[in-house]
């Protein structure tokens, strides 16, 4: 059975699932290089399809993640942009919007009302319509009949990506989480899987999140909602816990647990919340706030984790939602004496829900019809890659002859020699990665303890800010060396954290944080990732260090690059001076 997983919303993405397997996955942004595109992702369903070797008619089902027809057809969950301009189309629209967020902020018992309105006014009104407009284009853009599409609910998406994505589900019982800012009518959900089933023991409602809360402390604090939070996160230890304590005293009764059904709740509607944030911000320094709404974030968090847990009794978690890409609440979460074991799926905002809906749609057809059971995520490496005649094709254009081109036979141990001359080499190799995460394939890569080469990464390659920590890739066999994780929770997509020991500090320098020294490793596999897993083993024979510093191989504001002319086209507009593509490198004369 084949089915293509869709996301319309943030990070619009396509994936194509085979007899239980995901064999393809590509974001639109990677295409378009608009970062975190929504809508439609035709460019990335022509991609998969490609890549599996598939035709249209090939297709048995198509799964969107979410029932939500406006979000479906593009508009933005998390800040109103010019793509909404149908919600703008009507001259009275302003005034009704200010005067509904005016009432949310005023009379919270207002939600209420709001809630049943706008459900009744969707669903009555608009979305007939444009369900109706979404699977014509559908249809016409992708040559995939609309009678194959069904739309699953995004909650239920990312709980399917979270369960069926974990290793061995299949043995044991999970405790299955999921937050985020909305989808659906929902921020939350509590479930159980097991005997390769998921059953739904809590929801909260949309309008009560703490990722609409730390959306719009990270807007307040001048930055991207919805793209930037990882910055407020990067920034929170730098801030003194005398005053964070002070800032968090004033919102810390804004988002609370109710223990009786595993619930959150929100002074206000969740949506509304960056109404309230003048009053307890003013005066107040942006690294205070930012450690006040990250504490406030771990505690919340960790506080329904402890009673969910308690009401199950499962210790066993898996998890899922734009709100647990926060690696510091994660890693808060394994160190939780009563939880055994934690996995998180990888990038697991919108982007991730592609594949839930795909799992989702495959299990109503294989628990009766004996198909092979779904396969965990292994990897991520399920986009695109370009063979060396590719490769030399597009070095072979008059515009690349003033950069010297030598080629190797083995140049992950090319590339391991550089590195431990303290050089920054980016690296493009296999398929392009899926996700939000580079893991070595679309990697920018220098010695691990090159504090100098952070700078010049920083100023003169990515723009990036000055306080954001590097992560590193650690072999296997080194992360017990390097990272404190007494319960050998396993961590190869860089979605948790962890301190690091001693000699993890002192080898990893310019890979980790640099004020409370965590680290946010890609633990690489050789299973998963023989080439990358070879290069740093050089790099260990040479050093005597099995890591080195890994960043996304992009300029700011970019999509991670896809093909060989995103990547040359960021090696002529930055300071980088080595380029490896593939077996050939490209350097600076």
């Amino acid at each position: 059975m084949i089915v293509l997983g869709i996301n319309s919303s943030h990070c619009a993405t396509a994936c194509v699932l085979i007899n239980g397997k995901i064999v393809a996955c590509i974001s639109e942004e990677r295409l378009t290089r608009i970062k975190n595109q929504s809508g439609l992702p035709v460019n990335a369903v022509k991609e998969v399809l490609n890549e599996a070797k598939l035709k249209a008619n090939d297709i048995d089902s198509v799964a969107f993640s979410f029932e939500d027809m406006a979000i479906n057809t593009g508009y933005s969950v998390l800040d109103a942009g010019e793509k909404d301009s149908w919600r703008l189309s009507n001259p009275l629209f302003p005034l009704v919007w200010k005067i509904k967020e005016w009432m949310l902020a005023k009379i919270p018992s207002s939600r209420n009302a709001y809630i049943f309105l706008q459900e009744v006014f969707y669903k009555n009104f608009m979305f007939p319509k444009m369900k109706e407009g979404l699977l014509s284009t559908f249809e016409k853009k992708t040559g995939i009949s609309k009678e194959k599409v069904m739309f699953v609910d995004h909650h239920t998406a990312h709980a399917y990506t979270a369960y069926y994505g974990s290793s061995e589900y299949w043995k044991d019982k999970k405790l299955i989480l999921t937050l985020d800012a909305m989808g659906d009518g929902v921020c939350a959900t509590v479930s159980i899987g097991e005997n390769e089933k998921v059953k739904r023991i809590a929801t909260t409602s949309f309008g009560n999140s703490i990722g609409d809360l730390y959306a719009y402390v990270t807007r307040y604090l001048g930055m991207k909602m919805g793209e930037h939070e990882y910055k407020v996160m990067g920034l929170a230890p730098y801030a003194s816990q005398k005053y964070v304590d002070k800032v968090y005293e004033k919102i810390k009764d804004w988002v609370w647990v109710n223990e009786n059904d595993l619930t959150f709740s929100t002074v206000v509607f969740s949506h509304v919340f960056y109404k309230l944030l003048d009053k307890p911000f003013k005066n107040e320094r942006f690294d205070n706030i930012s450690g006040a709404i990250q504490k406030l974030t771990e505690e919340i968090i960790t506080k329904w984790v402890s009673v969910a847990v308690k009401k199950t009794g499962i210790k066993d978690i898996v998890a899922a939602g734009g709100v647990f890409m926060n690696v510091k609440a994660n890693q808060k979460i394994v160190d939780l004496p009563q939880i055994k074991n934690l996995f998180v799926f990888p990038s697991c905002g919108d982007e991730s829900t592609s594949i839930g809906a795909a799992y989702y749609a495959y299990r109503q057809i294989q628990a009766n019809n004996k198909l092979p059971r779904i396969q965990p995520i292994e990897g991520l490496y399920l986009g695109p890659e370009f063979n060396e005649k590719e490769i030399g094709k597009e070095l072979a254009k008059r515009k690349y002859k003033k950069y010297k081109v030598d080629k190797y036979k083995d140049m992950e141990k090319e590339i391991a020699k550089m590195i431990s001359q303290r050089k920054i080499v980016a690296r493009f190799a296999g398929r392009m990665e899926w996700g939000a995460r580079a893991l070595g394939n679309r990697s920018i890569l220098t010695h691990p303890q090159n504090l100098e080469g952070v700078r010049e990464i920083n100023e003169q390659i990515k723009s990036r800010d000055f306080w954001m920590p590097f992560a590193p890739s650690v072999l296997s066999e080194f992360m017990s060396t390097y990272v404190v994780n007494p319960k050998r929770v396993e961590g190869p997509y860089m979605i948790l954290a962890y301190d690091t020991t001693k000699v993890g500090a002192e080898k990893l320098r310019a890979a980790i944080h640099q004020y409370d020294l965590s680290a946010r490793p890609q633990e690489v596999k050789k299973e998963f990732s023989p080439r990358y897993h070879k290069l740093i083993s050089e790099f260990e024979k040479l050093t005597g260090i099995g890591a080195v510093l890994n960043t996304s191989f992009n300029l700011h504001g970019y999509p991670i690059v896809c093909t060989p002319q995103d990547a040359l086209f960021v090696f002529e507009n930055s300071g980088l001076q080595y380029l490896a593509l593939e077996n050939y490198l490209v350097s600076k004369m």
